[in-house]
């Protein structure tokens, strides 16, 4: 987040502290005295010796400092160790970003004009999504933003940022695969909508249970996703346990997946590519198995 949408985030720093789960005031002062005098400090650093919680099971202090960092009494502006570093939110934010006066709907009136150029094209509930408010807020104050409404076939009530109805399209980018949980693709509907591909992630299934597989990263190409694959770092290599692709994947389907392996391996340090599961289909396997032969 830009450091001058600080002001911006306080309808949400507001609502926060009305939160019922909001720190008692020792916690907080607790925590925030520690901050001051050790200065920025990972989350192993704050708990204590023996106290629970770990991953989705949060400890006391992990939700304490959460909440203080939603409150905006702390913030997190750097990593170590790929620990976020917390630190006191006056130490981080500039003064002249460092308010909370601007009122709700004026934050969010901002902040929708934000979604939208982010968004382009977007309906009412992609643009709630994006900032995670409610639906009837955003259809409340859209109105009052930049955006202008937008007709798009098969949509609900659309708006558009006006740069996104009069520009160019974007040049042409190489395939890649996308994280599953890169901002394109994290609201499940709006994929759906633009795509005709449906997300999932299934981390959190039991194996059995898995279509797709554990850590599956869809295949962008030519402004279409085309597939997905379950990728995994084993040593110096990037292997690739599962693959499919869509049926409107095209000829140019194995070529993209190959390419999109070589860029992710050269950014992860991997010096070579394996493809030890299976695919969706018989000659599928064969397509992508000969192409990347062929690129190697």
């Amino acid at each position: 987040m830009p450091i001058a949408d600080w002001p911006l985030w306080a309808f949400r720093r507001r609502a926060t502290r009305r939160c019922p789960q909001y720190p008692e005031r020792r916690i907080r002062t607790a925590l925030l005295d520690r901050i001051a005098r050790d200065g920025p400090l990972p989350m192993r650093n704050l708990r204590q010796n023996a106290e629970p919680g770990t991953g989705w099971d949060w400890s006391p202090t992990k939700m304490a400092v959460e909440f203080l960092l939603w409150s905006g009494e702390l913030a997190s502006t750097r990593r170590a160790g790929g620990q976020r570093l917390f630190d006191l939110a006056e130490r981080c934010i500039p003064g002249r970003h460092f308010t909370d006066q601007e009122p709700d709907d004026m934050c969010l009136t901002r902040l929708l004009g934000h979604a939208g150029k982010a968004l382009g094209v977007a309906t009412v509930d992609d643009l709630a999504d994006y900032l995670r408010i409610p639906t009837p807020v955003t259809a409340r104050l859209l109105p009052a933003t930049r955006l202008v409404p937008a007709r798009v076939p098969g949509w609900a009530t659309a708006w558009a940022d006006p740069n996104a109805l009069t520009g160019t399209l974007r040049p042409h980018r190489e395939p890649v695969f996308l994280g599953p949980f890169d901002n394109l693709i994290w609201y499940r509907p709006r994929t759906l909508r633009l795509f005709g591909f449906t997300q999932v992630f299934e981390a959190y299934k039991p194996a059995a249970r898995r279509r797709h597989g554990f850590y599956v990263c869809p295949l962008l190409a030519d402004g279409r996703l085309i597939g997905r694959a379950n990728l995994a770092r084993r040593g110096d290599n990037l292997t690739v346990l599962q693959v499919g692709l869509e049926p409107h994947a095209g000829q140019d389907a194995a070529p993209h997946f190959v390419h999109a392996c070589r860029t992710l391996a050269a950014a992860t340090g991997r010096s070579h590519i394996e493809l030890t599961g299976a695919a969706t289909d018989p000659a599928t396997g064969v397509a992508l198995r000969n192409a990347l032969d062929g690129a190697l």
